[in-house]
């Protein structure tokens, strides 16, 4: 993590802002659009407040350019990267070798997850967490999601989108991932600037 601080007058704005794609959450990377601004992408990446952010008259640019030297060396292929194992909340998850719906309960909101969501970014961590929930208590129940989904949100993207990949390709959903889009807006804008 790369660390800044920034002073202006009595305001000092510091944070820490991820250095690599190894260090990308899958929250942050959820959070990469091609329509997110500047100071939107800085308080995904930092954690500090939006509208903090917009109020300051410190000259934030140091910190947005350096977000923008980070991210831009996105790895080639994230669809390809090999499916390593996940340790999620101490349990080691045993993720099966092709889709078999052994439950109802998973198949239906994996379903419905992926006809609400306009980006596959927006379900990694739910249909991850479906899938990994009954490896962690013993059997499937929907209730216990909520913990499951924040500690894969903040599980590396390298580490937690081939996982996504293998299952959002079984159920036909990957065509609706974005992730070339969002790195030729960003050349674009650059080219424009």
């Amino acid at each position: 993590m790369k660390r800044f601080k920034i002073h202006y007058d009595d305001d000092i704005i510091g944070g820490q802002i991820p250095d690599s794609w190894e260090e990308l959450t899958v929250k942050q990377w959820a959070a990469l659009r091609p329509n997110v601004s500047d100071l939107e992408l800085l308080s995904v990446l930092s954690g500090i407040d939006l509208s903090y952010l917009e109020n300051t008259r410190a000259d934030l640019s140091p910190a947005i350019e350096h977000v923008y030297q980070s991210i831009k060396d996105m790895p080639e292929d994230l669809n390809h990267l090999a499916r390593k194992p996940l340790t999620i909340l101490g349990h080691q998850i045993k993720f099966p070798k092709d889709i078999n719906f052994a439950r109802y309960g998973q198949k239906a909101m994996v379903k419905n997850a992926i006809q609400g969501a306009e980006d596959m970014r927006e379900i990694v961590s739910d249909v991850i967490a479906i899938y990994a929930q009954p490896s962690i208590d013993g059997k499937f129940d929907s209730a216990k999601l909520d913990p499951i989904k924040k500690a894969i949100d903040n599980l590396p993207i390298i580490m937690a989108w081939p996982w996504a990949v293998f299952f959002l390709k079984k159920l036909s959903a990957l065509r609706r991932t974005y992730l070339s889009d969002w790195k030729q807006y960003q050349a674009q804008q650059n080219r424009q600037k």
